[in-house]
């Protein structure tokens, strides 16, 4: 989390989205949007929503 990493995210179609967060701190309680790997729209079942992940960020008490 602070020194970035690379994750695989599962989706909802059952494949993994590679996210490279190198370089970038993430604190606990970021969101991140992903547009167009979220569930379909009921009335158009072609576009899909937005998937957000949620970090939950576990830091040590010491090093």
């Amino acid at each position: 989390a602070l020194c970035g990493t690379i994750i695989e995210v599962p989706t909802m179609s059952g494949d993994k989205l590679t996210v490279n967060l190198q370089g970038e701190v993430v604190k606990p309680y970021t969101v991140k949007r992903f547009p167009g790997y979220g569930l379909p729209f009921p009335k158009e079942p072609t576009r899909k929503g937005d998937l957000l992940v949620a970090f939950d960020i576990k830091f040590p008490d010491r090093l």
